[in-house]
């Protein structure tokens, strides 16, 4: 397994990114870092042995985890999967195909908890402009 491909699922920094100002910077930076490596190793490999590879290196940090911190882990790299990887790999329909066999392959590991895709668009469109709880209308 690529270490540039898993980093992008395990540097979970660019979580503190996923916020209403600052999302849409980090993910401009996160796909100019980690989607020519996606893009070249989806040229050597199909997309179901590249999602099996990378499951299998996900698993095998969980397990490595100590078990008080393996939820928390598994948690957080499923929301790198969600709202970084996926939204990523969507965007080219090269590698769109990765993103739909990952969601399977995590599922069928995981029955209970899969996850659903959304395009970067519909995502960054999800943030509410709040203060203390309070939303403030969009002034469009």
């Amino acid at each position: 397994m690529n270490e540039m491909l898993l980093a992008a699922v395990q540097d979970r920094t660019w979580l503190r990114e996923f916020q209403r100002g600052q999302y849409a910077g980090a993910f401009a930076a996160y796909t100019e870092e980690y989607g020519p490596a996606y893009a070249a190793a989806l040229g050597e490999e199909a997309p179901a042995h590249l999602a099996e590879a990378l499951m299998e290196a996900l698993e095998d940090g969980w397990r490595r985890t100590p078990f008080w911190k393996r939820g928390v882990r598994q948690m957080e790299e499923k929301q790198m999967v969600v709202v970084y990887l996926s939204p990523m790999l969507l965007q080219r329909p090269e590698t769109a195909p990765l993103a739909e066999t990952l969601a399977e392959v995590w599922a069928s590991r995981h029955p209970g908890d899969g996850y659903r895709m959304a395009p970067w668009e519909e995502i960054n469109a999800g943030f509410r402009n709040t203060i203390l709880g309070f939303e403030i209308p969009r002034r469009d």
